[in-house]
């Protein structure tokens, strides 16, 4: 508690995410001292299990040996350099490995970053500028996918956020998840124009809704059908219930692939990869 009045005089609302700060649940936001294995432990000494996982990074646990010291081993060079490295060819070829339709990709610093470099290539790849997202999917705090769903069933984005033109949500299209009639809808009036459909193959920010196997598969053939890219955020789901992601689990491949924090073990990476003919778009490849 103290710790929590004493950030309130720094930190916005006393925490670096909304989600921390127990607003919709009551009672004192936690601050955790340590981990060790599969506990957290609080700066009241309270021990937890952790069901979390750092939202998806810390498969391993927390503190695990060969983890700390490969961190350690690598710190000891130094933090960062401005330039590249062979270890930034190793964890590509990793990342290549767990997803093999990927034949390149760009490391960025964030889930968030890794989805708005998405959606600037989606769209300079089609050359075509809207994109639909689904309701209740959270794709990090990007603007054009910061879009609250309305009441009718094909809905023109409308900001979710203050401080969001309702420019930049003008070409966001909103479906239904898990209604594939939803997407039908909104392909049939706008399909020249759109660029890419966004998706999280599990919804994790309402609630960990599972997809039906069928939505999925439908999904992918109606993208294909209609020349529209289909995106995938693994921010939450990649490497968690199988190496290869939610696409392997879900039988399907992306055209483009976005990742988070989880390729570095928790540290602030991400990553989006597509084939050598989207990829090449990238600079200084392309345009």
């Amino acid at each position: 508690k103290a710790l929590f009045e004493r950030a309130k005089k720094s930190l916005v609302g006393g925490v670096n995410s909304p989600v921390r700060a127990f607003n919709s649940v009551g009672g004192n936001p936690l601050f955790i001292d340590r981990g060790e294995g599969v506990y957290v432990i609080d700066a009241d000494e309270n021990s937890y299990v952790d069901l979390i996982g750092s939202y998806g990074p810390m498969i391993l646990g927390h503190a695990f040996p060969n983890v700390v010291n490969s961190v350690k081993k690598a710190i000891d060079k130094s933090f960062t350099y401005g330039a590249s490295t062979e270890a930034e060819i190793e964890l590509a070829e990793l990342v290549k490995e767990a997803f093999p339709q990927l034949d390149k990709v760009r490391f960025v610093n964030s889930g968030t970053e890794a989805i708005f470099s998405a959606i600037r290539l989606a769209r300079a790849y089609t050359g075509k500028n809207k994109i639909v997202k689904f309701a209740g999917c959270y794709h990090g705090h990007t603007d054009a996918l910061l879009v609250a769903a309305g009441s009718g069933l094909l809905t023109l984005g409308i900001p979710g956020s203050a401080g969001v033109p309702s420019e930049a949500v003008k070409d966001t299209l909103i479906a239904e998840y898990n209604d594939i009639e939803s997407v039908k809808a909104i392909v049939e009036k706008y399909g020249d124009e759109i660029a890419a459909i966004f998706i999280e193959p599990v919804a994790g920010n309402m609630g960990v809704v599972v997809p039906e196997q069928s939505f999925m598969t439908q999904l992918r053939e109606i993208t294909k059908e209609n020349n529209i890219l289909l995106v995938i955020d693994e921010v939450m789901t990649g490497f968690r219930s199988k190496f290869g992601g939610a696409q392997d689990y879900f039988n399907i491949k992306a055209d483009i692939t976005c990742m988070g924090k989880v390729i570095g073990g928790g540290m602030p990476v991400g990553a989006y990869g597509a084939s050598s003919e989207i990829m090449d778009m990238v600079s200084p490849i392309g345009p």
